[in-house]
């Protein structure tokens, strides 16, 4: 019940924004499942490891910007993002 609760949240959050970033391990099918989900609602996903991969460009001409993580990413990193995204966006 809880994981489908997540993958409603995650559907609504991506259908609400003009970008996504999603924060995981590439190895991760837990995250590669984030993604999915994220790309059905928001065709402008990015899927990144750490905020070095963060293109910065693409998200330009956005307006708004969803940010999820899968569950073992490092809280540190997902506060990197969001204390970045929060201060260009």
């Amino acid at each position: 019940m809880q994981h489908r609760k997540d993958k409603l949240r995650q559907k609504n959050i991506a259908s609400n924004v003009d970008a996504m970033i999603v924060i995981g391990d590439k190895k991760s099918s837990n995250t590669g499942k984030l993604v999915e989900i994220c790309q059905e609602e928001c065709k402008n996903t990015v899927f990144i490891q750490t905020l070095e991969d963060l293109d910065y460009g693409a998200l330009l001409s956005v307006d708004s910007v969803g940010i999820t993580a899968g569950a073992s990413t490092p809280k540190h990193i997902i506060e990197e993002v969001q204390n970045i995204v929060r201060s260009k966006f």
